[in-house]
């Protein structure tokens, strides 16, 4: 895309609208130190101020998808800034998960007249950047760091994630591994397509390995998937229902929904029955089922629980872990 000038009012809509949170680098300001006045003549106290802001679009990429970045450029001086020419896609560097560098391709000469020739004080132009395309192999599973420097200026850092890309064709399961065994779930993807997506998209994401199974209710419940391990937990967003009218019944693992949440339920919270709940039918969405380890769901759930007023107990009286989550294709049936 070409380079361009935009006010900043512009600027925090277009942040605001974003749905899914980006990864961002902390902002640099790089000041330009005042030229000596001339002999006799009052020092200068103005300058250019450049401040320089990079983030991902998206909080992951699918791998094969183009993984871009949003770069911006504000001039917080008193007086203008002159542009010496910034490269902009040749700042960029990306580094693997072991710290080599990924090799660039040889792409055609950059138009750097696209780029304002200076800015005025408070004035922004910025520019997105397809990485893929000077990175191939950012296209790959794998977390990058992305940097971005050019002369004069902080170099500016971010990380990026490239997970698996969810095909709504394919039939998955999960599998989620415990201290007190493993639990194999398969997916409602035509009942509840959003909520099967995101769930999958987080298991790529590793978001819930380490955590735990924060809440009981005795030999009936268990709740699980806070990064904060109560209700207060998210991924950063909430869920809109998709009512299916799938029961409540042993094995069904459904979304949660709570005080925090409102109408919507937890982007990353989900609870597994142990036996019925008649009472909840319609009122959370059901995306799953445990077809494997409904013994260990029981077990866990009938563990002692500690807590007090005004709460009833309900938190394990021992961690119990989610070591790991993985998603596998189902494998089809013989016959």
């Amino acid at each position: 895309m070409n380079a361009m000038t935009v006010p900043l009012r512009a600027v925090l809509i277009a942040a605001l609208a974003l749905v899914a949170v980006p990864f961002a680098a902390s902002p640099v300001r790089s000041e330009e130190p005042p030229k000596e006045a001339p002999k006799g003549a009052p020092a200068a106290k103005d300058a250019p101020k450049l401040y320089v802001h990079i983030e991902t679009e998206l909080r992951f990429t699918y791998a094969g998808d183009p993984s871009r970045v949003s770069t911006l450029f504000k001039n917080e001086g008193t007086v203008p800034w002159i542009n010496p020419g910034i490269d902009i896609e040749g700042g960029f560097e990306v580094f693997d998960s072991a710290g080599h560098k990924l090799e660039r391709t040889k792409g055609a000469a950059v138009n750097k007249d696209t780029q304002p020739k200076q800015l005025e004080p408070n004035a922004y132009f910025g520019k997105i950047v397809n990485l893929t395309a000077q990175f191939p192999k950012l296209g790959s599973v794998g977390t990058y760091r992305v940097t971005w420097s050019a002369p004069g200026v902080p170099e500016q850092t971010l990380a990026t994630r490239v997970i698996r890309k969810y095909d709504a064709a394919k039939e998955y399961q999960a599998v989620i591994d415990t201290d007190f065994g493993k639990v194999v779930m398969e997916f409602y993807k035509d009942l509840a397509p959003f909520h099967v997506k995101n769930f999958i998209d987080l298991v790529n994401q590793d978001f819930y390995n380490g955590l735990l199974f924060h809440r009981l209710i005795k030999g009936e419940l268990l709740f699980g998937g806070s990064p904060t391990g109560d209700e207060r937990g998210s991924p950063g967003y909430n869920m809109p229902p998709e009512p299916n009218g799938l029961k409540v019944l042993p094995g069904v693992i459904a979304q949660v929904r709570n005080s925090l949440t409102g109408a919507d339920e937890s982007g990353s919270i989900f609870m597994i029955a142990a036996t019925a709940q008649p009472d909840m039918d319609n009122r959370v969405t059901v995306f799953a089922r445990v077809v494997e380890g409904l013994d260990t769901v029981k077990a866990i759930a009938n563990l002692p629980t500690v807590g007090g007023p005004p709460r009833v107990a309900s938190r394990p009286i021992k961690d119990v872990v989610i070591r790991k989550i993985e998603i596998r294709e189902k494998k089809a049936a013989k016959g």
